[in-house]
């Protein structure tokens, strides 16, 4: 009896399996439609899942991550601006370490150790901050080569990233060889990062002795920061509390500086904010000047939206196709409640096979997202699906239990509506069944299906319109054929008199940086009469042809005078003139600005605003000085057709200045494509679009193929008493036209309204009308016509003799 009890569930089970594997050879289509839409909905989950997984794992190796904690600051300005910045001022954290209770730690980076690094005849452009010793002291980073206690405790002393030390002295011993920096002199090595046991959002090619400061801004080579209080967006500040210390102690003691600190900021009110490492990343509020490329909540909760109504979709999908299936499997369900089957014996199985097929669907989705990784094609900006990734158990158990999850979901609906059949009564109530009192199942499920694809499919639309616009908007200056030239440290008079002659080369002018997807300069506090007035503007270093040969155009007054090599003059954008009080932009030229203190400079022009960084940003105050010496891009206006043989040319001919030397060289239209390039972008909502219209489309499919069932001897008495064919097509089709018409009238309004509000984000956007909704709609109208008529079709021609043989 003992043996009968315990082998009569794996008895059932395997009997609920084996009919569950013969439905699934039996309706073939019907189980790769499900399989097919509930597969490509997982895949999306589970790349969300790969990127929570991996955004979780930051910064969990430090040694004490509960007790250490970032101060943030935000500045409320008497204009009403709110700044919540993750940087801080760069006195704060010495303040912190002197005068603090409870700190066991303490230490601030500044990312100011930028620009191009030449060592050993190789030259990069290196990404670095300065910090203090104590930075292996809050943070768990180790050496490799060198002593932690002591590489950075002298000035000129740098650790470089392991990355960096191969891309510069390849499997050779760096420590003790010297970094020649383009600003700033020469640093000694004095150890090399290990990579990282897991992510962190600090991540830089090189962190150099903060006691290098003081030096540096001596030598003008850094703007003065070390003893300004008011520069918020300088430094990130990073402090460890001792045991029995909490963030309540550190947030009470930097209240009380604030307060001190408001008694003489007449610009506005500062508040700090302390902020636990382990929330940085994912971070919960967008922060300004925020350090790293981690995610935050806000993305992760829409990724997880969108993951979610994909599935739902699929889900809904499966539930449509289950219940239209059960037309066919009534006499099954009648015969087995006829012969003893209880109800919940047909509800476990039918829920028994949503399960088994969810299985199925995780296999595929597998197989799917094993090509998005390998191929990676929705990384941009921030990796979608993290370049470090590998396969491991909790990923595959979490992924597994999604697809179980998913098969609850979808099967218990129609689980219930087909145990409850009654089998003289089935055919009727399952007609009769309805939503929400008045609207039918299927055609509700239809509706919802169309309308979300055609929301993604106008959204997509108006993202690919913004962006193709933005790479080829007219950014206010030069762009065309005009080649920007890395000098490797050659002086821009030597490498323009080398040019000179040369066949294809118009005109030259220098400047110290590019045009990039992010600001590349540097700024400093400006201002006219007052220091409490100072604002912080962006600047440039360009010489004297510049402005001319990128044909930067003036709203009042004129360029630098043309024979002057001196550092006395200034330019500035529009956006500058209005944030240093000027109401007039005539009244600015002639004006005196000063610069960090002991610079004293006479605006001769107000240059018209021009897009210096991404186009989707507004235009913000910048300034163009003169210095020589400071000049890193060479941009060349030329006259040629053959753009490569000119590249080839010029880079010839200045080799011999730099020998040793790469020169890469690249086309500035081409430069400024990529900064506005959202490609991968577009491929996941493209693959989100697609993954919408495949499921509605299945979704359809099925539900045409089982009204055709369901109709067949219908079909063919109408074609018997003299139907024609375009007649029974169009009494097939219409109910399901009629329905996409519906989608089409919600989804619409909704899908305009929703790229509207993208479009808004933008200062420079490109046009989006009525039309282009319309035209998505009829894109849709057109597949949906498409997978309607194919089987509406097929059944008209159907031979009646065929399915009125057994009546």
């Amino acid at each position: 009896m003992h043996t009968s009890i315990t082998t009569v569930p794996v008895t059932m089970l395997k009997s609920y399996l084996t009919i569950a594997l013969r439905s699934f050879r039996k309706n073939r289509l019907i189980s790769f439609i499900n399989i097919f839409g509930l597969g490509l909905s997982m895949t999306i989950g589970m790349m969300v899942m790969i990127r929570l997984q991996d955004q979780l794992s930051y910064d969990n190796f430090h040694p004490a991550p509960s007790r250490t904690f970032r101060v943030l600051t935000d500045f409320h300005k008497n204009t009403g601006e709110d700044w919540k910045m993750a940087s801080t001022s760069l006195p704060l954290e010495p303040k912190i370490r002197a005068d603090f209770n409870g700190i066991e730690h303490s230490v601030s980076i500044y990312p100011a150790f930028n620009g191009r690094a030449t060592s050993d005849g190789k030259e990069l452009y290196l990404n670095g901050a300065f910090t203090e010793p104590s930075f292996f002291d809050v943070f768990g980073f180790s050496l490799t080569l060198g002593n932690a206690a002591t590489a950075l405790a002298e000035p000129n002393s740098v650790v470089i990233s392991s990355e960096t030390a191969h891309k510069y002295f390849g499997n050779s011993n760096p420590v003790g060889k010297i970094f020649s920096m383009e600003h700033g002199g020469d640093f000694i090595i004095t150890g090399v990062l290990d990579q990282p046991r897991s992510k962190s959002h600090i991540m830089f090619d090189a962190l150099a002795s903060m006691s290098s400061v003081r030096k540096m801004e001596a030598d003008k080579t850094l703007g003065e920061k070390s003893a300004d209080w008011y520069s918020f967006n300088t430094a990130y500040t990073y402090v460890t509390m001792k045991p029995g210390f909490t963030a309540t102690t550190l947030q009470s003691q930097l209240q009380q500086l604030a307060a001190g600190l408001n008694k003489t900021n007449t610009q506005g009110q500062t508040s700090f904010i302390v902020q636990s490492i382990g929330d940085i990343t994912p971070g919960t509020d967008y922060l300004y000047n925020e350090i790293g490329n981690g995610g935050s909540w806000g993305k992760f909760y829409a990724e997880m939206g969108m993951a979610l109504i994909i599935l739902l979709s699929a889900c809904f999908n499966y539930t449509n196709l289950s219940i239209a299936r059960a037309l066919t499997r009534a006499k099954e369900v009648g015969v087995r409640k006829v012969t003893g089957a209880t109800r919940a014996q047909i509800f476990t199985q039918y829920l028994t096979e949503s399960l088994l097929l969810s299985v199925f669907a995780l296999c595929f989705a597998w197989i799917v997202l094993s090509f998005i990784i390998r191929f990676a094609p929705f990384n941009d900006g921030y990796e979608f699906i993290p370049s470090s990734f590998r396969y491991n158990l909790p990923l595959v158990l979490w992924s597994l239990a999604f697809a179980l999850f998913t098969g609850l979901m979808a099967g218990l609906s129609p689980a219930w509506i087909i145990s409850s059949f009654k089998p003289l009564r089935v055919l009727k109530n399952l007609s009769t069944a309805k939503l929400m009192g008045k609207v039918n199942i299927r055609k509700a499920l239809i509706v919802f299906q169309y309308s979300l694809s055609l929301v993604i499919i106008i959204f997509l639309l108006a993202f690919y319109k913004q962006f193709s616009y933005m790479s080829s908007a007219d950014p206010g200056f030069r762009r065309d054929n005009v080649l920007v030239v890395p000098l490797n440290g050659i002086n821009e008079a030597v490498a323009v008199q080398q040019l000179a002659g040369l066949p294809g080369v118009k005109s030259t002018g220098a400047m110290s940086a590019t045009f990039t997807r992010q600001f590349s300069g540097m700024s400093s506090p400006l201002w006219t009469n007052n220091k409490a007035d100072a604002r912080p503007v962006n600047y440039y270093y360009a010489d004297v042809s510049f402005i001319r040969n990128m044909d930067l155009h003036f709203v009042a007054g004129n360029a630098f005078p043309s024979a002057t090599e001196a550092e006395q003059y200034i330019l500035l954008n529009q956006q500058a003139a209005h944030l240093l009080g000027f109401s007039k932009y005539q009244d600015a030229v002639g004006q005196s600005i000063w610069v960090n203190d002991s610079m004293r400079l006479m605006v001769t022009g107000i240059l018209k605003d021009f897009s210096y960084e991404n186009s989707a940003n507004p235009v913000r105050p910048l300034a163009i000085r003169i210095r020589p010496g400071t000049y890193s891009y060479l941009f060349i206006n030329a006259e040629t057709t053959d753009r490569d043989k000119l590249a080839a040319r010029v880079n010839a001919a200045l080799k011999p200045l730099a020998p040793g030397r790469d020169f890469n060289s690249s086309w500035l239209d081409d430069e400024l494509a990529a900064r506005n390039s959202q490609v991968a972008t577009i491929s996941l909502l493209g693959y989100l679009a697609f993954m919408a219209i495949a499921i509605a489309s299945l979704g359809l499919l099925g539900l045409v193929l089982y009204t055709v069932e369901v109709k067949r001897k219908e079909i063919s008495i109408r074609k018997i008493i003299g139907a024609n064919e375009k007649q029974l097509v169009n009494l097939l089709s219409k109910g399901f036209i009629k329905l996409l018409f519906i989608a089409g009238f919600i989804a619409i309004p909704i899908g305009y309204t929703l790229s509207y509000i993208f479009l808004r984000n933008f200062a420079t956007r490109t046009g989006f009308g009525f039309s282009w909704p319309m035209l998505c709609f009829l894109f849709l109208l057109v597949i949906g016509l498409f997978t309607i008529m194919s089987q509406t079709w097929r059944a008209a021609k159907a031979n009646p003799s065929r399915d009125l043989r057994t009546e």
